[in-house]
């Protein structure tokens, strides 16, 4: 699936122009890595094949997120110049999280769309347990609500079961392929449908867990991925953590709001979110401002609106705020401008400062419109965030590995032409030099993993501080409200503080990780250096290699996870009307502890455990090229002293 030529007059902005010179210095280091491949020695061939994985694998994510009606698959569609590849206005409970792939390295042989569904568990636990909201109902103790839930969502269930008769079961677990992508197929999979029509449109909705699309498109960069998300606030945040999972792994998260919600208030979904990205990985995209009156003056209101918000939750206030309009992006790139809706277009004119007959003309009405559009803006925004966060990263790392190469490269060169007596080669005690080695590798993972499982042991620890912390504070809280109102009215308190306590203490004690981890390989460098130079003369590894850098840990998304205390539905409201019930406070302790609990058991297990893999990883892989350099120094040395006695031998033979 390709954009029309005429499409790409209007990107004449060059929005991803700085992605596309770093795919450039991309593609220079991997010919590099090309001529350093074709050293046969066994180490470099390794560490080539490792650094082209790297690079081959290099696909930063953006997250598409936003409001409902906010026009999020409309601005998509812009952003790749495919108008009516994603379904508008999805219902958000089964709308299913969908990436696309932008000219790929890893495309599945023979696949174009990739469809995959829940297995058989993932399924029992949506509908058994009513999904996010039905378990938190029970954790709180709300039988007769979470009942209710549960029998909402066994109705979907029965619908989709019924609708999907016998393959219904067969198909869990599985996925479908096809090797072209149709309007018709993408519909089937990931569009709300109504069984009732007779129609295909949303058949397998309900059960598809992620979309993938693979798509080229001449003059776009290499390797990137766009992803639509369902947002976090479906019906039953029956999908919330696989939102949450596929921004967690993004490198860029564009939160699209409208231009009439922003006005008002942002989700508050949406702002656990970016509390817990960090603020330049984030753009928030005001979207649909082709329905406002005077986009000039408002969208000056609603930028000063959503500062205000973003003040107030204590998020940085360097993340960018963009304007702009999908609808007018899709008409340009339909050259579909003459039939703009009026009202859109008198928007326009006025946006743009201009008079109808200055913009009599088409192409110049249609590059106009594609101009104020705002998508051009989002390209480069994007672009900057890759280009500057984890483009840089890789880069970085690359020439760290790549010198390092080098430098390994010719310290065994020189090992190989340097002139060894046989009495030195013949007392080297070889397997004695192989254990030592082996034994620093060792000794790095034990240091590392008890290091590890202290920080561990640390962050339980004030995970646990900061849940005390609130509970006494919401205690207090709830114990004044009680004094001052009685128990009739409606009881609420923020999470906030909670969620900064335990976001502050997971980035401080993976920060330390990190740095622990840092330096447990800078030790075994100076171990293996120390080692080279007592036994073969070696003098200053450790001043010639550059360790490569370790990422930062990410904010846990969990806590953007919705919590019992951040609803706000009539019915749920009524939960914390206490009345006359005695013990309000043991009973809203009791609650929110066991709320609680489940999320610090996700921040150790699904973030913490992980990020500590990460790092033992990197120094695995460490240890194990520097095992395999010195592997082949010792290698050549035997070669060398087997190449000598061998002539003496022959020597002999000869006298």
């Amino acid at each position: 699936m390709e954009a029309d030529t005429g499409t790409f007059a209007l990107f004449r902005s060059g929005g991803f122009a700085e992605l596309d010179t770093f795919w450039q210095r991309l593609k220079r280091v991997e010919a590099a890595v090309d001529v350093l491949g074709t050293n046969p020695m066994p180490f470099v061939q390794e560490a080539v094949d490792s650094i082209r994985e790297q690079i081959d694998a290099f696909e930063p994510a953006v997250s598409i997120i936003g409001q409902v009606k906010a026009g999020k698959s409309t601005l998509l569609n812009a952003l790749i110049g495919e108008t009516d590849l994603l379904p508008s206005d999805v219902n958000p409970w089964t709308s299913v999280i969908t990436a696309i792939h932008l000219n790929s390295r890893r495309r599945p042989p023979k696949t174009r769309a990739l469809f995959r569904f829940f297995d058989e568990m993932e399924w029992d636990r949506l509908v058994t347990t009513g999904g996010r909201l039905g378990e938190m109902a029970d954790r709180a103790g709300f039988a007769t609500e979470a009942e209710t839930v549960r029998a909402q969502v066994m109705k979907m269930r029965k619908t989709t079961e019924e609708r999907l008769g016998e393959n219904f079961s067969k198909l869990l677990g599985t996925s479908h392929a096809f090797e072209n992508i149709d309007k018709k197929i993408i519909d089937r999979y990931i569009c709300y449908g109504d069984p009732d029509t007779g129609l295909d449109d949303g058949v397998y909705a309900d059960i598809t867990k992620l979309a993938d699309l693979y798509i080229d498109i001449p003059r776009y960069p290499t390797g990137l991925c766009l992803r639509d998300t369902p947002g976090v606030n479906d019906t039953f945040m029956m999908r919330e953590q696989i939102t949450l999972n596929a921004i967690s792994d993004s490198r860029v998260c564009v939160v699209v709001l409208s231009a009439h919600q922003a006005l008002s208030t942002m989700d508050m979904a949406l702002l656990r979110i970016i509390c817990n990205v960090h603020a330049r990985e984030v753009v928030i995209f005001v979207n649909r401002i082709d329905t406002l009156g005077d986009p000039a003056s408002d969208t000056v209101e609603i930028k000063e609106s959503i500062r205000r918000t973003l003040a107030k939750a204590g998020v940085s206030d360097k993340i960018d705020i963009l304007v702009g309009s999908g609808y007018w992006a899709n008409c340009a790139i339909d050259d579909a401008c003459a039939t703009m809706m009026p009202a859109s277009r008198a928007a326009l004119e006025r946006w743009v400062d201009a008079r109808p007959e200055e913009l009599a003309d088409p192409a110049m009405l249609r590059q106009v419109a594609f101009d104020a559009s705002g998508v051009g803006d989002l390209h480069r925004a994007i672009s900057t965030r890759i280009v500057e966060g984890p483009g840089q990263m890789l880069l970085d790392q690359l020439a760290a590995e790549t010198e390092n190469l080098s430098q390994m490269i010719d310290t065994v060169n020189r090992v190989a032409a340097r002139r060894m007596d046989r009495d030195y080669m013949g007392g080297l005690d070889m397997e004695r030099i192989v254990a030592r080695q082996t034994a620093i590798g060792q000794e790095a993972l034990a240091r590392f993993d008890a290091a590890a499982a202290d920080r561990r042991v640390q962050l339980a620890e004030r995970l646990a501080r900061a849940q005390e912390s609130f509970v006494d504070t919401a205690v207090q809280a709830l114990d004044a409200h009680l004094k001052t109102f009685g128990g009739a009215e409606s009881w609420s308190f923020e999470a906030v503080s909670l969620r900064m306590m335990m976001r502050t203490a997971f980035l401080s004690v993976c920060g330390r990780l990190r740095k622990g981890a840092g330096q447990v390989m800078a030790e075994a460098l100076k171990d293996f250096s120390d080692h080279l130079e007592m036994h073969f003369g070696i003098e200053g590894h450790d001043a010639e290699i550059e360790l490569t850098p370790l990422p930062t840990p990410a904010a846990p998304s969990a806590l953007a996870r919705t919590l019992s205390l951040d609803l706000q539905t009539s019915w749920w409201r009524r939960f914390w009307r206490f009345g006359n019930r005695a013990s309000p406070a043991r009973r809203y302790e009791a609650a929110i502890r066991a709320e609680i609990a489940p999320l610090i058991d996700e921040l150790m297990e699904e973030h913490y455990d992980p990020c500590a893999a990460v790092y033992r990883a990197a120094l695995e892989k460490f240890l194990g090229e520097e095992g395999r350099f010195i592997d082949t120094i010792v290698g050549c040395i035997r070669e060398r002293l087997d190449y000598v006695q061998t002539n003496d031998r022959r020597q002999e033979k000869v006298a």
